[in-house]
């Protein structure tokens, strides 16, 4: 029973990671959305970029990650500072 679990959880930890797509541009962001899964790309932490985003691309905030390292970077949108990556996904 353990091996079957251990088995299962690195199935599905192996499709979430191929499902993730880390970006650095909106042009890269647009590309990451249309083609599906996740996308981590640097996000401003405001509100009003979140609902532009959501407005222009549908996709929206789905994790922000805890355990991840603060990266210092450029909102997608904005340009603006941004101190981590944040993972946005279109709902279906």
């Amino acid at each position: 029973l353990k091996e079957i679990q251990a088995a299962l959880f690195d199935r599905a930890a192996k499709r979430t990671q191929d499902a993730q797509t880390r970006v650095d541009t909106w042009e890269e962001f647009n590309a990451a959305t249309d083609a599906g899964g996740f996308v981590e790309a640097h996000w401003d932490g405001t509100s009003e970029t979140e609902d532009l985003i959501k407005q222009e691309t549908k996709a929206t905030i789905r994790c922000i990650p805890l355990e991840d390292d603060k990266e210092a970077g450029t909102c997608i949108r904005t340009g603006a500072p941004s101190e981590r990556r944040v993972v946005f996904a279109r709902a279906y």
